[in-house]
């Protein structure tokens, strides 16, 4: 069992990244692309950060699809919490990415914001289906004036 460390001795080559070496930074030509190679990185950080609001949604708004569409203490309750959270990751739009000042993250912010409106557009939907938004003819039935009655009929009965 003393030969198995060793690479190609058991008859077995070693599996790939299996022995790593590190690279010391000596030459000279890696500098500038380290540099881009660290802007690839806040690239790819930021889209990963765009993307999380719906990844966080993802269970709430699956919540809300299995609870149906009857108003009960517990529906409203699950859409009051989405209802926050959706709030709250509008409220951190700017300050979510703060760490990537250095690059431009103007796409990711539109992908950002663009994600919670489709998820905030999918609550509106169900609330909308409980009938929990006024949003037909006769929700709105209050405020509709009676007419004024300017005829008024008299005479004599017999």
């Amino acid at each position: 069992f003393t030969n198995l460390d060793v690479g190609g001795k058991a008859g077995l080559e070693d599996p790939i990244g299996f022995r790593m070496t590190m690279d010391d930074g000596s030459s000279g030509s890696k500098g500038g692309r380290s540099k881009t190679t660290n802007q690839d990185l806040l690239t790819k950080k930021a889209w990963e950060t765009a993307i999380a609001p719906i990844q966080s949604v993802g269970m709430n708004l699956f919540m809300l699809w299995m609870s149906g569409s009857s108003p009960g203490i517990f529906n409203v309750m699950i859409l009051g919490y989405c209802l926050t959270t959706i709030v709250s990751q509008y409220s951190r739009l700017n300050s979510a990415f703060i760490p990537f000042k250095t690059i431009d993250t103007s796409m990711q912010k539109l992908a950002y914001f663009g994600l919670c409106s489709v998820s905030l557009g999918y609550l509106l939907w169900h609330m909308s289906g409980m009938g929990l938004l006024p949003t037909s003819s006769g929700d709105w039935i209050a405020l509709i004036h009676d007419p004024e009655v300017y005829e008024v009929a008299g005479g004599v009965t017999m």
